[in-house]
Parts: C-alpha cells; structure tokens; sequence
C-alpha cells in the first residue's frame, strides 16, 4: 500500500482495539444480519453474482452473510487484526488494501459494498472513483450503516441546556459522549476516536447533496438512498412493537426531505 495517512492511522489503531470484540457492534444483531442479507440477495439475483468486493470488510460481516450468493468474494481492510478474524472459506479472499486505491483491475466485481466506512474516510469522493473503477457495467454498490451528516447537524444544533424531549437529550448526550465511551471501553484516545470518524468529527461531507454529487462525478448514474433507525426507534419499539416502530417509520419517510434529520443511518444503493 502507498504511505498511509494520519487519518488511516488512526483508523488501524481504532479498529486494531475494536478487533478482539467488534461482534458486539449492534449491527451484528439477528434482526440486522436478516435486513443486510435480504439486500444482498436482491443484488444478487440482480447482477450475474460473480464477483463481490466488499470495502473495508473488518472482520467479515457482509462476507459471511454474502459467502454463499457469489462464486467469489474478496474483502480489503487496512487493519490486520480485523482480517486476521474473517472466517476462512474456500470463495472468499482478503488481502491488506486501502478503499482510496484498490489492488484490482477495471471491471472486476458485480457489487461493491461498504458496510460502516464511509465515515472512516476523508474523501469520498475519491473511493467512489474506485468503486465505480472496479465494478462491471450495470454493476451495484451499496453503502450502509453510515451516520447522515443531517442527523448530526440537526442534534448539534440543539442547546444542551434547553428544553427537549428526554429520547432527544438522550440521542445528544450519546453523541457528544461518544469518543470517550470508546476510550472506557476499548481504551482508545478521544482524540484518536475523533480522527479515525473523519467525516464525523472533521469533514461533515455525508449529506444526501454532496454525497449525490460525488457519486454522478463517479460515474454512477442510478443513486438511491433509504435512511434508517430514527430518533427514538427504541422508546418507540419498546412502547408499542415493531407494528408502531413500522408505522412511525413509514410516516417520517412520507415526509421525507423534511425528516432526514431525524434518521441516524443512510442507506446508499448506485449504478
């Protein structure tokens, strides 16, 4: 790989200390998984399902729920101690790479995915440049468990010391508390947290906007995004089920631009 930068650095030593526990990320939950793995079967009933690439693999999520729909499978991380716990299977390969210039030739891979990336990256725009590289004519790429910069924006407008609602104020503590949660937990610095969230913390570029216009300077000429886990989704489920979370879900998106605010996670699907 070509000289790392302080941004990449900080994500190895970030995800370097994650490794020994990162299936304790929420998203590996059941639910999650059978969300993550119904998309991946549309993609791949979509597309010849040769070949898939996923970015940024960690230690293998969308690989193992992947393994079986594609006849090949590579993942490229940049941290070791996250590859060194992908699963071995006879289709799937890994290697050491980074998202911004990948060791592969043009036109290599049905899907491309980054699963909880983008945030780590300072330039998007430059791995989108890649992704569409890779891919085949026709071919996918989908982005998930990506924070939208309108959440993070419309929680960091608020006063702290105002009046809000107790899931708001909850939702902004969390966020602003954050980078030390990761130092109690793993032990990793604030100030390396805040580095390795690049866009987080520092570039703020993963507004719906910016991120379309990046992506048709790609290349890419179908882009959709879906958002995802709403403010206050748990209060929510645990006061009247999923039927209410369903229902309450449905309604933000029927008003969507509007409640892109409201909605931590976009979900990004190009061609």
């Amino acid at each position: 790989m070509k000289p790392l930068s302080e941004t990449q650095l900080a994500n190895i030593e970030f995800h370097r200390r994650l490794a020994p526990q990162y299936e304790q990320q929420p998203f590996f939950q059941d639910a999650n998984r059978q969300r993550v793995r119904a998309l991946l079967c549309g993609f791949a009933k979509s597309t010849p399902a040769k070949r898939l690439l996923d970015v940024g693999c960690g230690t293998g999520l969308i690989l193992d729920l992947a393994h079986d729909l594609f006849d090949e499978l590579d993942g490229i991380d940049i941290t070791p101690e996250m590859l060194d716990k992908v699963t071995p299977r006879p289709n799937v390969k890994t290697q050491l790479a980074s998202a911004q210039a990948m060791p592969f030739p043009d036109g290599a891979f049905d899907v491309v995915t980054a699963y909880s990336v983008l945030h780590h990256v300072e330039e998007p725009g430059r791995v989108f440049r890649e992704v569409r590289r890779t891919l085949k004519p026709g071919g996918v790429f989908y982005a998930d468990e990506s924070p939208s910069q309108h959440y993070l924006d419309a929680l960091m407008a608020l006063n702290p010391r105002s009046s809000m609602a107790d899931a708001v104020r909850h939702e902004q503590e969390r966020l602003l508390s954050d980078p030390a949660e990761y130092q109690r937990l793993y032990g990793v610095p604030v100030e390396v947290v805040q580095q390795a969230m690049a866009q987080n913390y520092a570039w703020h570029a993963l507004r719906h906007e910016n991120l379309e216009r990046l992506l048709r300077s790609a290349g890419f000429v179908s882009i959709q995004f879906s958002y995802r886990r709403f403010l206050g989704e748990d209060l929510c489920r645990q006061q009247g089920g999923e039927a209410l979370v369903s229902a309450v879900h449905n309604h933000l998106v029927s008003l969507l631009p509007l409640t892109r605010g409201l909605f931590k996670y976009f979900v990004l699907v190009a061609r």
